[in-house]
């Protein structure tokens, strides 16, 4: 005979009871760790569940209530507008898609499939839905069992039904377990069995009787069948625990001294938690820091990506944010058009150029088609994607952000990272940013053909490595560009030591490579070629010094430099390479003169544009440079400027604007009115143009209409003391 030695119930937390009732359920007993997990029992008492629309409820909290983490559940239910909700499920299913090549999400298809056996079948005996059941649950979160059995009718046993599972390790998961349902005293429906809480005589008829006696209720269940005995004691069938019964019988009677096993509550919560970890919460972490930059569509498709930006020079030692945004093969896909045969999209780049307290210094938009043949798709379709430019930028400190959107897919990533933009007049003597690349490739087939293209130098085009990782088995070369070096310069080239953190030291370390060479100019750096394969895996830092005439350090520049074990890395294969058109005459000087705007140095900004206006075929230089005089309150110039063209560009904002502003200036409201009032129209309203409009209306007689636009004003800001005195004195002439 064997025997269970069960701890006294009051010293467990999940146990019994009385001899009828318990102070935890088996249903309890899985709520709890439910619980513990978080999501699906706090579907429950949240009020902006009560405000979803029906279709958009049910699917919550009864659909994907035992699947969805807690973080896509808040943020399902911050979601405003039925669209955007829409949009969010659509994104649900995808992100847990085994095979997003194929037009269905078998994930899906299998959650439904689950779902829909769960309330036909596992509900009969139940006052609710099959999914609310203990089973219902187990079976959707899980699917169908490998091995089931069912006890039913029998003199010995409760009605049960046992599920054998082989377990997936990557989901949290044992490799072997079970879970038991029974019917308590055969009454009522199945509830998930618990050792702790329910212990083997629950299973047992008139298991009352060897309450004292579990060893007892077990042999009951052993000669039912050893696969029910061991799930009295155990989930996880790798458990030690489950050693103890055998189908020989051969170690039986060490049972007398086990107990349930004690990590039967963790199996339950890995159990209840496994669906979480099907999916990458990648997205939603997107939608809650770049949401606002993207259109409904877009907003749970967030996709990560790498980054590089360097700061270099360019034409007239003006300096350029070059950067490089890659992709994984699965995440860059293209759409098949089988009308030509061709594989193509077309992206959105948006480029932001901010200073560092947030103000808006720079934007850049592009939308590059992308068009490739069948064997041009296969031959890059399991390589990453990258996509590169660069953008002219005023000296600053800055925030850049990239967001990439894919059309066809409909996903986007950003990358954004802070860069420090050094002056570069004609007497500042240093070094760019140091360009890691991969692979460099010479000659005119290979470059841009612009007199500065995105990480080229002349006919030199630059591959860089992401964050500076590489094989053993590669070449790096380093490219350090001069700011306005003269011939006695030269670069002083070195690979040191990853544990090198600061000049000081990098000064005195030992290098394990190192190079002194000419330093060239910004249009011809040098760059220099290091076999890796000596250095082995590991981290290293690159360094570069401009040295003088007597050998003195004038700048340098560092990088960090990683050797990976790995015999290869990923390099893209296709690459998307845009460049700011600098050789077009003026088109430097119009983006530069936008930058200096938004950071109010109208001065320079009103030079820069005088000099795009030069090109004819650049007619925004002129209500560019409007606005800048009109800053200067110089408003005879601006209509010299404006009137010309204002009739060849009746809806360009700036421009009706520009001459309305510059009217108003003057004090001859009546040509002002209709071109601000119209402004008005073109764009969204701001406290300047309002109140402009508003004075013009009050000298004109129109006082209702005056205090419209005042009032309008002071609801965009409301601190604006003298527009709250202007509707006063309406108010006291009424």
């Amino acid at each position: 005979m064997h025997g269970a030695s069960v701890p006294n119930p009051s010293n467990i937390a999940l146990m019994k009871y009385s001899s009828h009732s318990r102070v935890f359920s088996p249903r309890r007993a899985i709520g709890l760790a439910l619980l513990i997990t978080g999501a699906a029992l706090s579907a429950s008492a949240d009020e902006r569940v009560d405000r979803l629309p029906e279709k958009h409820r049910v699917w919550l909290e009864e659909e994907v209530v035992y699947i969805i983490t807690e973080a896509e559940r808040e943020v399902f239910l911050g979601v405003e507008g039925f669209e955007e909700r829409e949009h969010f499920i659509e994104a649900f299913w995808q992100r847990r898609d085994p095979v997003p090549a194929t037009r269905e999400n078998e994930f899906r298809t299998e959650h439904y499939e689950r779902l829909d056996y769960a309330n036909r079948f596992l509900g009969r005996d139940a006052p609710r839905p099959g999914w609310q059941t203990d089973r219902g649950r187990h079976w959707i979160i899980l699917g169908e069992p490998r091995q089931r059995e069912q006890f039913d009718g029998r003199n010995e046993v409760v009605s049960t039904d046992l599920w054998i599972y082989q377990g997936d390790t990557r989901l949290g998961l044992p490799p072997r377990f079970n879970l038991l349902f029974f019917k308590e005293e055969d009454v009522g429906e199945y509830e998930l069995y618990h050792p702790w809480a329910d212990g083997p005589d629950a299973l047992v008829r008139r298991g009352e009787l060897l309450r004292n006696r579990q060893h007892a209720a077990v042999d009951i269940l052993e000669v039912v069948s050893m696969d029910l005995a061991r799930a009295s004691l155990v989930v996880d069938l790798t458990d030690p625990h489950a050693d103890f019964l055998s189908a020989t019988n051969t170690i039986a009677p060490r049972l007398d001294t086990v107990r349930p096993s004690m990590s039967v509550d963790k199996n339950f919560v890995d159990i209840a938690e496994s669906p979480y970890k099907l999916v990458d919460l990648e997205e939603i972490e997107g939608y809650l820091r770049y949401g606002d930059r993207v259109t409904a569509e877009y907003s749970f498709r967030f996709v990560k990506s790498e980054a590089d930006f360097r700061v270099l020079v360019g034409p007239r030692n003006t300096p350029f944010i070059h950067y490089s945004v890659k992709l994984a093969p699965e995440d860059f896909s293209l759409e098949f058009d089988d009308r030509e045969y061709m594989y193509r999209t077309t992206l959105d780049v948006d480029l932001e150029l901010r200073t560092l307290d947030g103000q808006l210094v720079a934007m850049q938009r592009n939308e590059p088609e992308i068009a490739l043949t069948e064997s041009q798709q296969r031959g890059v379709a399991r390589s990453p994607f990258a996509y590169r430019d660069n953008l002219p930028v005023i000296p600053g400190d800055y925030e850049v952000s990239v967001v990439v959107r894919n059309r066809a897919t409909q996903q986007y990533t950003v990358a954004s990272a802070e860069v420090r933009v050094p002056a570069t007049g004609p007497t500042a003597v240093g070094l760019a940013d140091l360009i890691l690349a991969y692979r460099v490739e010479r000659g005119p087939e290979f470059s841009s053909g612009l007199s500065f293209g995105t990480y080229e130098f002349g006919s030199a085009v630059l591959e860089p490595s992401v964050g500076g990782v590489f094989a053993a088995s590669d070449t790096l070369s380093v490219a350090s560009q001069p700011v306005n070096a003269g011939a006695e310069h030269r670069v002083r080239l070195r690979i040191l030591p990853g544990d090198v953190l600061d000049s000081e030291r990098a000064g005195s370390a030992a290098p394990l490579a190192e190079r002194v060479v000419a330093a060239g100019s910004a249009d011809s750096p040098p760059i220099e070629d290091f076999p890796l394969a000596d250095l082995g895996a590991g981290r290293y830092l690159v360094t570069a010094d401009l040295l003088d005439s007597a050998g003195e350090v004038v700048a340098s520049r560092e990088a960090p430099l990683l050797v990976s074990p790995r015999a290869a890395v990923d390099r893209p294969g296709f690459i998307v390479r845009r460049s700011f058109a600098a050789h077009i005459p003026g088109l430097l000087a119009l983006a530069l003169g936008e930058q200096f705007m938004a950071h109010g140095r109208i001065p320079e900004a009103t030079v820069a544009f005088r000099e795009a206006t030069a090109n004819p075929d650049l007619p925004m230089a002129h209500w560019k440079l409007a606005s800048a005089l009109l800053f200067s309150r110089k408003a005879d110039e601006a209509l010299d400027l404006l009137l010309p063209i204002e009739a060849e560009y009746p809806n360009e904002v700036e421009v009706t604007e520009g001459v309305g502003f510059a009217y108003y200036i003057r004090r001859e409201c009546g040509e002002a009115l209709p071109r601000l009032e119209h402004a008005l129209s073109l764009r969204a309203a701001d406290p300047s143009l309002l109140n402009a409009l508003g004075d013009c209306h009050e000298q004109l007689g129109d006082g209702e209409r005056a205090r419209e636009m005042f009032e309008r004003s002071l609801e965009l800001n409301p601190g604006q003391e003298g527009v709250r005195d202007r509707l006063a004195g309406l108010g006291a002439l009424r």
